[in-house]
């Protein structure tokens, strides 16, 4: 990251998993931030990240391990580690070694996402993600969620913020209203305009869309339909990540017939975000660039995003 930051990740919460994706008893090898970890459910069902490699002579957790109870078996010599990290048990010695926890990572499960907190200082989170009155609502639909490897750095995605310049030539939106806010952890970009679907004709459109942190975005949007959208981007290290984005729509008529325009949602929103991809895995990044008065305020969201690189105040 360049700007003067110190550090390669920005601090803040990240979603490493849809909660439909882990079930009780499940245990999945991750790598993001540039480190192994493992995801793992506890048979009561809470979601615990750990550093993946045994204390103990180094085995991955994620490829062979197993749930018992709260805690995860070392494929390797049977010892076990709760979602705190500590070693709950070597079953061939009399008492467990000193120095034996590993390092357990925040976790947070809301909105039907399961989110880890990343701070290279090991503080604890700054801010909460806030919960969506949709989940659950019997009005919408349950998520409709999808997933691309990305070989970009996040910056890349949050600048679409601020980027007014690229919406026309690159999706073909003419926003007519574009406006964005920087408070705190929060960037919001409001837009209104004309979208030109792929298929045909033409989508009036109004959004809000809101990043809490450097890597979780919810958008408001009403258009032909009303619906919420994730997008959800995680360093796996310096140059790739994984983009989850997901829909919900307000049911419409029946549950059936929105289902069908889920579907064609999310096939929409993996268009456009392909568009994108196209150009930030070939662009190069420019620390001062050229800009001019019809750009949308980039200096500002970066300065916004340059707060997630810093220190942490104590």
């Amino acid at each position: 990251m360049s700007n003067g930051s110190e550090y390669t990740y920005p601090r803040g919460w990240f979603v490493v998993s849809f909660s439909n994706e882990l079930k009780a008893g499940d245990v999945k090898p991750m790598r993001y931030f540039g480190q192994d970890l493992v995801l793992f459910r506890t048979e009561e069902g809470q979601p615990c990240i750990i550093d993946a490699h045994c204390p103990h002579l180094g085995g991955h957790l994620g490829h062979g391990g197993r749930v018992e109870g709260d805690s995860i078996r070392c494929p390797f010599h049977a010892w076990t580690f709760n979602g705190k990290g500590e070693c709950t048990g070597v079953p061939y010695a009399k008492k467990i070694p000193k120095k034996s926890s590993m390092r357990a990572w925040p976790v947070s499960e809301r909105n039907e996402m399961i989110f880890v907190y990343h701070d290279p200082e090991g503080q604890e989170p700054e801010f909460e993600i806030p919960l969506l009155a949709e989940c659950g609502d019997p009005e919408w639909m349950p998520w409709d969620h999808s997933v691309l490897h990305i070989k970009t750095h996040p910056r890349e995605i949050v600048e679409n913020v601020a980027d007014l310049g690229h919406f026309k030539p690159v999706h073909g939106t003419v926003p007519e209203v574009f406006e964005n806010n920087f408070e705190g952890h929060r960037a919001t970009q409001i837009n209104k305009g004309k979208a030109y679907p792929r298929g045909g004709g033409v989508d009036e459109y109004a959004l809000t869309a809101t990043y809490h942190g450097p890597g979780y975005q919810v958008t408001q949007m009403s258009g032909v339909l009303e619906s919420r959208l994730v997008n959800a981007h995680t360093p796996i290290d310096e140059n790739s990540l994984d983009l989850r984005f997901a829909v919900s729509l307000r049911i419409a008529r029946d549950r059936e017939t929105t289902a069908r325009f889920s579907k064609m949602y999310i096939d929409n929103l993996r268009t456009g975000f392909l568009e994108d991809v196209a150009i930030w895995e070939h662009k190069v990044y420019r620390d001062k660039p050229i800009l001019c008065d019809g750009d949308g305020p980039i200096p500002g969201l970066r300065r916004w995003y340059s707060q997630f690189f810093r220190p942490s105040v104590s």
